[in-house]
C-alpha cells in the first residue's frame, strides 16, 4: 500500500529543475499529496541581483526577489493540464542540502523529488546537491533524470504518474540488493510500486569480481582452489538470497525475475538498467558519512548520478509511505 501524504522538491529555478518540479507536481496530484517547494539561497548577497548596489535596502531585495521566484514556480504549477495540488513554497538561506534535509524533517515529508544531471558547470553542482541530500534525508529521494534528450523532457513534461500509466506500456523496476536492512526496505518499495504500476522487478545482486585476484594468484599457487570454492559458496547462497526476494514478491502478485552476477556494483547495476529499459531503480543507501564513505563510498550515489532512469534511494527513514500487507 502506498500511503503519500507530503511531497518535498527543492528548486534551484533552473530549466531543469522546474522539469523536476512538473513531475513532483504529477506524482503530488496522483496521491493527493502536499506538495512542499524549497528554494534555497547559498548567499543571498552574491545570488540576488542588486545586493552590492545600495539602491534597495537588501531586506527589500529580498522580499523583491522571493516575489518574482514565487511567481515563476507557480507559472510552472499553472501550465495547462497540470493536476490541481496543495502547495507551499518556503525560501531558505544556507548550504542547499543541509536545508532541503531540515525542511524535509520539520514537514514530515514522505518523499523528496528532485533533478540530478551530469552536463555543465551549473548542473554538476546541482547533481551533487542531490548526492549529498540522498545522504542526509530522513525520507526516500526519488531522483529524475532531467538532462536527458528532448524526447525524455517531453514525457516527463507530460507525465501524469510516477511511471508511465499507458496499458500498454511495459514497466520495470529494478532492484539491486546487498541484503542489508536498507535493501531489506528498498525490497518493500519495489514490490509496492510494482504492485501499484503492474510492473516486473529485476531483482539484482554483484558479487564483486575476484577473477583479477584468482588469476593474479596462478592456478599452482596454494589457496587458489579454496578461493574458487569460497566464490562459488557465494554465488549459491546469494542466488538462494536472491529468489527469497523474488518468491516474497510472488506472493504479492508481482513478477520478479533473479540476477546473480559478478563485477563492480556500480557499473553492473548501470549495465542492467541500460541494457533492460529500466524505468525506475529503487535502491538502499547506507547514508555513510566521512571516513566510512571516502572508504567504502556509495553504490547508491553512484547510480543517482549516471543512471539514465529515475532513481529512488531509500534508508532505514523517519517516514516510510509503502506497507505491504
Amino acid at each position: 500500500m502506498i500511503n503519500l501524504k507530503r511531497v518535498l522538491c527543492p528548486v534551484d529555478l533552473s530549466e531543469l529543475s522546474m522539469l523536476a518540479l512538473r513531475f513532483a507536481q504529477a506524482i503530488a496530484g496522483r496521491y493527493r499529496a502536499f506538495l512542499t517547494i524549497v528554494h534555497v539561497l547559498e548567499n543571498p548577497y552574491l545570488d540576488i541581483p542588486g545586493g552590492k548596489t545600495g539602491a534597495f535596502s537588501f531586506g527589500e531585495l529580498v522580499d523583491l526577489y522571493r516575489e518574482e521566484r514565487e511567481e515563476e514556480i507557480l507559472d510552472v504549477l499553472r501550465k495547462e493540464g497540470s493536476p490541481a495540488v496543495k502547495v507551499d513554497i518556503v525560501f531558505k538561506e544556507g548550504v542547499p542540502h543541509e536545508e532541503i534535509a531540515n525542511v524535509a524533517r520539520e514537514t514530515e515529508t514522505d518523499m523528496i523529488v528532485m533533478s540530478t544531471c551530469t552536463g555543465g558547470t551549473h548542473e554538476v553542482l546541482a547533481g551533487h546537491t542531490t548526492e549529498r541530500v540522498v545522504r542526509t534525508a530522513p525520507c526516500p529521494v526519488l531522483s529524475v533524470r532531467t538532462d536527458g534528450s528532448s524526447e525524455q523532457h517531453e514525457r516527463i513534461e507530460h507525465l501524469r504518474d510516477l511511471m508511465d500509466t499507458e496499458p500498454a506500456t511495459e514497466r520495470k523496476i529494478l532492484l539491486p540488493t546487498d541484503f542489508s536492512e536498507h535493501s531489506a526496505l528498498a525490497s518493500n518499495y519495489a514490490i509496492s510500486l510494482a504492485r501499484e504500476y503492474n510492473a516486473d522487478i529485476i531483482v539484482l545482486h554483484v558479487l564483486e569480481r575476484v577473477a583479477e585476484f584468482t588469476s593474479a594468484m596462478g592456478s599452482d599457487l596454494p589457496g587458489y582452489e579454496t578461493v574458487l570454492l569460497y566464490y562459488d559458496d557465494l554465488f549459491k547462497v546469494a542466488q538462494q538470497r536472491v529468489r527469497e526476494i523474488c518468491k516474497r514478491a510472488a506472493e504479492h502478485d508481482v513478477t520478479a525475475y533473479d540476477r546473480v552476477i559478478s563485477g563492480n556494483p556500480r557499473h553492473e547495476i548501470l549495465d542492467v538498467a541500460g541494457s533492460e529499459s529500466i524505468d525506475l531503480i529503487v535502491i538502499g543507501t547506507h547514508g555513510r558519512r566521512g571516513f566510512s564513505r571516502i572508504i567504502q563510498g556509495s553504490v547508491a550515489e553512484a547510480v543517482v548520478r549516471h543512471a539514465s532512469c529515475s532513481v529512488l534511494s531509500v534508508k532505514r527513514p523517519e517516514h516510510d509511505f509503502v506497507t505491504l500487507e
